[in-house]
């Protein structure tokens, strides 16, 4: 945890000065207790940016294959990420179920022209399993700076936008069909992350 908050006090000076790094919305965080932090994937920069926009500490969901890269498998345990490879991890639920915040980009991966593409349902499943709200953030700017079609980072300024808080409450009915209920919030939940890019 130490290494994390290391990052962030380092990363977000850098944004202060490198990107003019700019936060709307932080009053609809919650205060206390668990939830799920769903963004838009735009640059590798993402991921560095919300940590040095959220207040409280994190854990992301990271897909599997970063782990396989020797030069990065370190930096991600001591950052305290959370390794996903075919399913959600129980850690993730762990995390939530415990008052914890859990991160992840809904996409997958990032995006090659800076749009939002299809999205998985692995953020409203856990909502919905857990009861946690999803929280909806919008990174602006991080596509200019350094898309994933580039190595060098150019200047740009950065915004994070914070939505309200949306509710995936789990139908008790044994018989709903929980497949078609996610895809549906899902999409919910990403119009309000397009919104928040406007």
């Amino acid at each position: 945890m130490f290494f994390y908050w290391l990052t962030k006090i380092l990363f977000g000076a850098l944004a202060k000065v490198l990107f003019r790094l700019k936060v709307e919305g932080l009053e609809n965080l919650p205060k206390e207790g668990g939830f799920i932090l769903a963004a838009n994937h735009a640059s590798s920069l993402d991921p560095f940016i919300i940590i040095a926009a959220i207040p409280r500490y994190m854990r992301w969901l990271v897909i599997y294959e970063y782990y396989d890269l020797w030069y990065l498998r370190r930096l991600l345990r001591w950052m305290g990420l959370i390794r996903v490879e075919n399913s959600l991890p129980r850690e993730a639920f762990r995390t939530l179920l415990q008052g914890g915040i859990v991160g992840l980009f809904p996409e997958g991966r990032r995006t090659w022209d800076g749009r939002l593409g299809r999205a998985r349902r692995g953020a409203v499943s856990l909502a919905r399993r857990t009861s946690c709200p999803v929280v909806p953030l919008a990174i602006t700017g991080a596509f200019a700076a350094l898309p994933r079609t580039r190595k060098l980072l150019k200047l740009h300024p950065v915004t994070v936008r914070i939505g309200p808080p949306l509710s995936f409450p789990n139908i008790a009915d044994k018989g709903a069909d929980n497949e078609r209920i996610d895809r549906e919030n899902t999409r919910k939940m990403m119009q309000r992350i397009a919104q928040l890019l406007c």
